[in-house]
This record gives structure tokens, C-alpha cells and sequence, in this order.
């Protein structure tokens, strides 16, 4: 017999064995380490390389302009970007001056970008890559700093002049955009309960079940109607606001 979602569930408070405290503080110690591992491995195979560029001099001028194309790891979504990029630069003999250099991202598949106002050589960019591969990316001075997979955190972008939203913090740590509201779960093969709603808090895996749902219900609410904004919005999900650090 299930229990219904609303119905109160009584539970008797455990308290936690020393061993499961310490097998807690080993398994957290390792999670942390492996996460520093993966971002320094990121970090030093993440830099951009130039693979080729071309010089053009300009007659009787001291006036050089270098194109040049360079290849970088996107570890997020597993494949090598190429950017195209230029320079301009004064050669007086032994002296190189950059005049004006370009700030380019890849445009392929952005949805919406930003530029900081405080640092304009930083750039967000939502891009869509696939009806359900969503990133948030962060360029500096022409070259991929992060790219952040969300596409388990909500729904599409709102990229559109009505909703679409992209802004950066006054300190450059966060960024806040409109998306989709994610999809309420469907019925699960295993009850939720504090212990493993707790461990999936912590991993991020899930966002806001109902502590007490039985396996195989679904969340009620995936059920109510929400209603569309109409005419390019239909069937889209209500918007709303995510903020990453």
C-alpha cells in the first residue's frame, strides 16, 4: 500500500555512529580531492593554443596585422573549440606596441551573451548545444576560462526580448539568467527519504522533492497546469531566475 505525498510521515531520529562519522569525513576528504585533481588537470590542459595565424604588413607602415586561429579543450562538453582571433600591432625596431586586439567567443549555438561592465575583457555566454545540452560559458580575453553544464538544472534558456536575462554581479563572482523552470520528477524506483535526500542535497543531484514520497509516485505538482505566456512561448515552461557563482 503507498502513502499519499501529503500524508505526514513519523520518523524516529537517528543518531550518526562514530564510524559513520568518520566513513562521512574520509568520503568528503576524497570527493574534495578529486575535485581538486580534475580542476588543476582542467586548468593545465585548458589552455588555448595557437595552431595557425597569418602576417600582413601594411605598405610603408610600421603597421602589422596578425590573424591567427587557436584550438582549446572544452572539457564540459568534451570536444576542442576553434576561435578566430586578431591583432594589431607596431613593429619599431625591436619594439612591439598591440594597437587594438580582438575579444572574439564562439558564437556557434550562443543563445545570449553579456559583457561585464566593471571588465569588459570578460564575456558570458547560455549557449544550446542539442534540444537538451545547455552550457553556461565564461570567456576572458578571447579564450574559454569555464564552461558549466546545466542541462540537468533547469529547462531552456529565455534568450528573448520579453524574459531573457543575463547580467553580472558588480564584483564579477556571479552571474543571473532566466530559464525554464525545471521538470517536476517523475514517479521514482525508490522512496525519498532524509538520509538519501540529505546525500543528494549535497551532491546537487536534486532540487526540491518531497521528503516522504513513495517509489513509484510522482511529484503531484508535475501534474498541475501551468499556463503559457501564448504565441512564441507556448509550451514553454514558466521562467525563472538561476544564479551561478
Amino acid at each position: 500500500m503507498y502513502t499519499t505525498l501529503n500524508s505526514p510521515v513519523t520518523r524516529t531520529p537517528r543518531s550518526p555512529t562514530p564510524a559513520r562519522q568518520a566513513n562521512d569525513k574520509n568520503t568528503k576528504a576524497s570527493v574534495d580531492f578529486a575535485r581538486f585533481v580534475r580542476e588543476t588537470f582542467e586548468d593545465a590542459y585548458g589552455q588555448p593554443a595557437v595552431v595557425s595565424a597569418t602576417a600582413r604588413a601594411a605598405a610603408h607602415s610600421d603597421v602589422v596585422t596578425v590573424e591567427f586561429t587557436s584550438v582549446q579543450r572544452d572539457f564540459a562538453r568534451d570536444i576542442k573549440r576553434r576561435v578566430s582571433n586578431y591583432a594589431v600591432l607596431r613593429v619599431e625596431d625591436d619594439k612591439v606596441t598591440t594597437l587594438t586586439a580582438g575579444s572574439p567567443a564562439d558564437a556557434n549555438g550562443a543563445q545570449q551573451t553579456c559583457r561585464s561592465s566593471t571588465d569588459p575583457s570578460l564575456l558570458a555566454v547560455l549557449r544550446s548545444a542539442g534540444p537538451t545540452e545547455r552550457f553556461v560559458e565564461v570567456w576572458g580575453n578571447g579564450a574559454l576560462v569555464k564552461s558549466i553544464s546545466v542541462s540537468d538544472k533547469h529547462g531552456d534558456f529565455y534568450g528573448d526580448s520579453t524574459f531573457g536575462s543575463l547580467a553580472w554581479s558588480s564584483d564579477n563572482s556571479h552571474l543571473v539568467y532566466a530559464a525554464e523552470r525545471p521538470e517536476y520528477d517523475k514517479a521514482k524506483s525508490e522512496s525519498v527519504t532524509d538520509d538519501n535526500e540529505a546525500q543528494a542535497r549535497e551532491d546537487g543531484s536534486i532540487g526540491d522533492d518531497i521528503v516522504g514520497g513513495v517509489a513509484g509516485v510522482a511529484d503531484p505538482r508535475r501534474y498541475k497546469l501551468d499556463s503559457d505566456w501564448g504565441e512564441t512561448f507556448s509550451g514553454k515552461r514558466p521562467p525563472v531566475l538561476i544564479v551561478l557563482n
